[in-house]
């Protein structure tokens, strides 16, 4: 092999071995962490559109919220897209989020605006998650 050669494929291997590690050290050290146990929560939507206001009360061992959701997508009408930054939230109640509309699903956490996407919010117990149709 010529030294051009032997070069690339070093580099392609500390690439990939650099990869490797950010990514182990962003799972140790950096994403969030579920919480164990039972939890009772409520999930709250609310399209004022089409004077949907309702809440869903839950018992679950789920430690994230999209598992919760996914779980019960059919009682929650809920439609999910995926990307490749992750999972998308565009229906809730059988309502699909109008993209040309420039509408989508707000979230709250007990009040707060939801820092992270569906699959990063940690689930605690008494927490209220409301999902409101709003248009940017």
């Amino acid at each position: 092999m010529n030294k051009s050669i032997k070069n690339k494929v070093f580099i392609a291997v500390a690439v990939l071995v650099l990869a490797a590690l950010a990514m182990y050290l962003y799972n140790e050290f950096l994403a969030p962490e579920g919480v164990a146990g039972t939890k009772s929560v409520s999930i709250e939507i609310l399209i004022n559109e089409k004077n949907i206001a309702e809440t869903f009360n839950y018992k679950t061992e789920h430690e994230f919220l999209y598992e919760l959701m996914k779980e019960n997508e059919e009682e929650l009408g809920a439609s999910f897209r995926e990307y490749d930054f992750g999972v998308m939230l565009v229906g809730l109640m059988d309502y699909m989020a109008d993209e040309s509309r420039n509408e989508f699903f707000h979230i709250s956490i007990n009040g707060e605006d939801a820092m992270e996407g569906l699959q990063q919010i940690v689930i605690n117990d008494g927490d209220r998650y409301t999902f409101e149709l709003k248009k940017w």
